[in-house]
């Protein structure tokens, strides 16, 4: 092998050896909410979508090193994630960027997106703080860029058409599924003129990125079949809202009555439980 090869080779290896040890020596930020990331200076992390009204948390551990560092400051070098406002990422009006409290485990920072923010790509910038550079790690800039849409959540009704007793309830199952970024609590409600005399609403808090299904309950006080809207609004925003129409039918009938036993009832004698408790069982069999 030639001298200069050899050299050369010699060379690159010690290059190589400086460049993992720069690397294993950064600095990094440990974005674990809404998604996981590890991001160094200037990175922008991509989070998902949320609606208008909403509010999502960037939840980053204190942690200031990609894992390869023993010293304390590895586990606690960053303090504080606080929102900046550059010309870069200028916070869109009436947005609401919360820093996290100082020293919080893990980091949690909040954005709120403005009521009325139109559609489309937006970028926040962040950036985590090592207070007082008391462990010499100063400040780590990072973005965060979000989508924000209507479109963060879906539903589904089982069954789309129920059968009760008069004055009994017709009980329909649904399912919101959550897939923005955004824990956020759901309305659920019979649209206005669609079920005369009906206004019970019933509301439920669903995590981001998980489902929740929820019973909801109609009730008819004469015989008759109603095509009514089943409608679900977010409670940050009614810009956030779906509909699905339903069918309910109201029948007097003995295995109506007998499901209706199923539900509770008002007052009855102790002694007479196994047979209410029988007749509903045969009632949902029939």
């Amino acid at each position: 092998m030639l001298p200069e090869v050899d050299e050369m080779r010699k060379l690159l290896a010690l290059v190589a050896i400086m460049l993992v040890s720069v690397v294993a020596c950064a600095d990094y930020l440990n974005v674990i909410e809404p998604i996981r990331s590890t991001l160094m200076s200037q990175q922008t992390i991509r989070v998902g979508d949320a609606g208008p009204g909403q509010t999502f948390a960037i939840v980053a551990d204190r942690a200031s090193d990609g894992g390869n560092c023993v010293n304390n400051y590895c586990q606690y070098g960053w303090d504080q994630l606080v929102p900046i406002n550059d010309t870069i990422s200028p916070i869109p009006d009436g947005w609401e960027v919360q820093a996290s409290q100082t020293q919080e485990t893990p980091m949690r920072a909040k954005i709120k997106i403005g009521p009325i923010t139109p559609d489309g790509q937006y970028l926040i910038g962040m950036k985590a703080v090592d207070e007082g550079n008391y462990d010499g790690l100063g400040n780590l800039t990072f973005y965060v860029n979000v989508t924000v849409t209507r479109d963060v959540f879906t539903i589904s009704v089982d069954p789309s058409s129920a059968e009760a007793g008069v004055g009994e309830p017709a009980i329909y199952n649904v399912k919101i599924t959550n897939t923005g970024v955004a824990s956020d609590p759901f309305e659920i409600s019979v649209k206005d003129g669609t079920l005369p005399a009906w206004s019970y609403k019933k509301s439920a808090l669903v995590d981001y990125g998980s489902e929740k299904i929820v019973p909801y309950e109609v009730v008819l006080n004469e015989e008759n079949t109603k095509t009514f809207t089943l409608v679900v609004n977010s409670l940050s925003s009614p810009l956030i809202h779906a509909e699905v129409p339903l069918v309910v039918n109201a029948r007097s009938s003995i295995v109506n009555d007998w499901k209706a036993t199923t539900h509770g009832l008002t007052i009855f004698p102790i002694i007479l439980e196994p047979v209410y408790a029988l007749m509903g069982l045969i009632g949902n069999l029939l």
